[in-house]
C-alpha cells in the first residue's frame, strides 16, 4: 500500500512537469505547416498557478499529421484523421532538464499518450491516456480530458488530468495563436 502511495504522489508531482497538459490540438489533420503559440494555467501542486508555455509545430496532409510540441516537457506525435470530426492521437513526451538539480540516475521518465479527438463545428472533446514510467522501473497511469473551441487561427481548450490514487484533478485553462495553415472550424 505504501508503494501506491508514493507512485500516486510522485505522479501529482510528476504529471505538470511531463505530461502534455494542453492538447490544443482540433480533430483535422493539418494541411501543410502549422505553428502554434499560447500557454496554460494550472494550479501548483505546491500553492499558487502554474503559466506553461506552449510552442507547437505540426506538418500534414489532411489525414496523416506529425506533430511537435514543447510545453515544459518535449512530445512527439502522430494524429490521424480517421473520418470528418474524428482523429486517434499518439505521443510520446520526453521531460524537460530541469538542470542541476534533476537527478535521473534512475531512469529517464517517459510518457507514451494516446486518445481519440472527436469534433464539428468547431469545438472539440478528447479522452486520452498516459503511460508514465522509466525503462526497466516503475509504471503508472494517467488519464486527460480535453473540450476545446477553435477558429482559423486560435484554439482554446479546458482539460482535467488525473491518475489512480491521486487525490483530485488537475484543471487547466489552455489557449494558443495558431499560424500557418490552421484548419478552419467547419
Amino acid at each position: 500500500m505504501k508503494a501506491v502511495r508514493a507512485l500516486a504522489l510522485a505522479l501529482a508531482l510528476v504529471l505538470p512537469g511531463c505530461l502534455p497538459v494542453a492538447m490544443l490540438r482540433p480533430p483535422e489533420p493539418a494541411r501543410g505547416a502549422e505553428f502554434s503559440l499560447g500557454a496554460t494555467l494550472m494550479p501548483n501542486p505546491s500553492g499558487g498557478v502554474l503559466l506553461l508555455p506552449y510552442l507547437a509545430h505540426a506538418e500534414g496532409d489532411g489525414t496523416l499529421e506529425y506533430n511537435l510540441s514543447l510545453q515544459w516537457g518535449l512530445r512527439g506525435g502522430v494524429k490521424v484523421g480517421l473520418a470528418p470530426g474524428v482523429a486517434l492521437d499518439a505521443g510520446l513526451t520526453l521531460p524537460p532538464a530541469l538542470g542541476e538539480g534533476a537527478d535521473w540516475s534512475w531512469g529517464v521518465p517517459v510518457v507514451l499518450d494516446g486518445g481519440v479527438i472527436l469534433g464539428g463545428g468547431g469545438y472539440y472533446l478528447s479522452p486520452r491516456l498516459h503511460l508514465l514510467g522509466v525503462p526497466g522501473g516503475e509504471r503508472g497511469l494517467a488519464y486527460q480530458l480535453s473540450a476545446g473551441v477553435y477558429g482559423g487561427g486560435w484554439v482554446a481548450e479546458v482539460g482535467a488530468l488525473g491518475a489512480p490514487g491521486m487525490s483530485g484533478v488537475l484543471f487547466s485553462l489552455s489557449a494558443a495563436w495558431r499560424f500557418g495553415t490552421a484548419p478552419e472550424a467547419p
